[in-house]
């Protein structure tokens, strides 16, 4: 992930469109990796089975959308928020879950930086998919990603389950 040069306001930022679109961090654009069709149905998959959710959980499901992470704007590949929530073009809600999806150019160090950022922001799950590998991780309170097999995501109505196993089989389908 390697920054431009170039220096933007937040206003400029926010007032621009980019292709693709790119983050804001400490006034300068940041290049995001654009992912893998692998990816890319993985990230297409985990939206999916959470607007399944939608209604019976009270939630919202957003992709590649901005978020507000204090004086930064990052894109998370996956965010779901309990409703009702504000409706803005940067995300000012504090979501519930936050997904990235890794794309083979990411580094390490990129992706722990944004679960660090997600975690003081107040993310209660932050779920990071390796697809290549088959893969899913939570980021833990104590800083560290944990690789899980399965995860319950508890909301005001009930309970979410996330079975690493069940995602990364149907993409295998594909």
């Amino acid at each position: 992930m390697g920054a431009l040069a170039t220096q933007v306001t937040r206003e400029e930022y926010l007032s621009t469109s980019y292709d693709p679109d790119r983050e804001w961090v400490d006034g300068e654009l940041v290049e995001r990796n654009v992912g893998t069709q692998l990816h890319s149905l993985l990230q297409t998959m985990i939206a999916g089975y959470f607007l399944g959710f939608r209604s019976s959980h009270r939630v919202q499901v957003l992709v590649e959308a901005r978020l507000g992470v204090g004086d930064r704007t990052r894109i998370p590949d996956v965010m779901v928020l309990q409703t009702p929530y504000t409706r803005s073009k940067v995300t000012v809600d504090v979501p519930l879950v936050v997904v990235e999806v890794k794309s083979p150019d990411d580094r390490f160090d990129d992706v722990m930086e944004k679960c660090f950022e997600y975690s003081k922001l107040g993310v209660a799950y932050i779920l990071v998919f390796d697809p290549d590998h088959r893969r899913m991780y939570r980021f833990t309170a104590d800083g560290n990603l944990t690789r899980t097999l399965e995860e319950q995501i508890v909301v005001e109505t009930g309970e979410i389950p996330i079975v690493a196993e069940r995602l990364f089989d149907m993409l295998a389908g594909e």
